[in-house]
């Protein structure tokens, strides 16, 4: 077995101006190929990999993404002046992964008690490509990504919109199959994002809100009440049209 490597450059990922969010920072990496059968690599050597969770991958595409990922983020903290040796990644009940000091010692050496808050985390991986975003203002953020070229069945609209957006999405369909199907990858990314942004994931279903033509998305879950923010735009990665989500949190009620 094989220590893992990177199968190409951290490269930025640049957010839309018209977001707005200039205290976020965006990268990416390729995860690069493998094979079914090929055996996971160890990824005892990437920054922010915990051991347990690596251990958990039975193929080889699982372990690259994740160490992918981590990577991008390990790239880009250490670009902004945090050593992420001194750092590692926990998830909460929800497996909303955020960052927290190593011990003792890695705070103290970044400066103790006087340092400020740790920056919010968000990551994900797709069709050859892993992501890595960090909020530096410490609001929670999401994004997702998504290759636009993917064919995609008709039967998910159900399972991830409902009503007016649902209708809109499947009277699209009938209309031009390859226009709904890019507009369904939009809307996909999008929840994803708000999913990620709410630090609930898949613990909110995503036929409960809606993103069409939204720049705010309201929520409800488990009586609390989340407004959160929402972007979408696309862009050319590794020689392929993406579409990207990206959401905000701005209040929990």
């Amino acid at each position: 077995m094989s220590n893992w490597r990177p199968s190409g450059l951290v490269s930025p990922l640049p957010v839309p101006e018209a977001c707005g969010l200039d205290d976020v920072i965006a990268v990416w990496i390729p995860v690069g190929d493998s094979a079914p059968s090929d055996p996971p690599p160890m990824l005892s050597n990437v920054p922010l990999v915990d051991a347990f969770e690596a251990s958990t991958f039975v193929t080889s595409k699982r372990a690259r993404e994740h160490a992918s990922a981590r990577y991008a983020l390990a790239t880009l903290l250490r670009n902004i002046g945090y050593d992420p040796h001194d750092l590692r990644i926990v998830r909460d009940e929800h497996r909303k992964p955020s960052l927290m000091w190593k011990d003792a010692e890695s705070r103290n050496r970044a400066g103790g008690p006087l340092i400020p808050k740790l920056p919010e985390i968000t990551l994900g991986h797709s069709n050859g490509v892993s992501i890595a975003a960090v909020s530096l203002n410490g609001t929670s953020i999401g994004l997702d990504a998504e290759p636009l070229d993917v064919p995609r069945p008709r039967n998910l609209l159900s399972m991830m919109t409902s009503g007016k957006e649902l209708q809109y999405l499947e009277q699209l369909w009938d209309v031009d199959s390859s226009v709904g199907m890019q507009e369904a990858t939009r809307t996909w990314v999008v929840k994803e994002a708000v999913q990620k942004a709410c630090g609930l994931g898949m613990h909110v279903a995503p036929q409960s809100f809606n993103v069409l033509n939204c720049n705010e998305v309201v929520l409800a879950h488990e009586g609390h009440g989340f407004r959160l923010g929402v972007h979408y735009w696309r862009k050319l990665i590794d020689g392929r049209a993406f579409a990207f989500g990206f959401s905000r949190l701005i209040e929990v009620a």
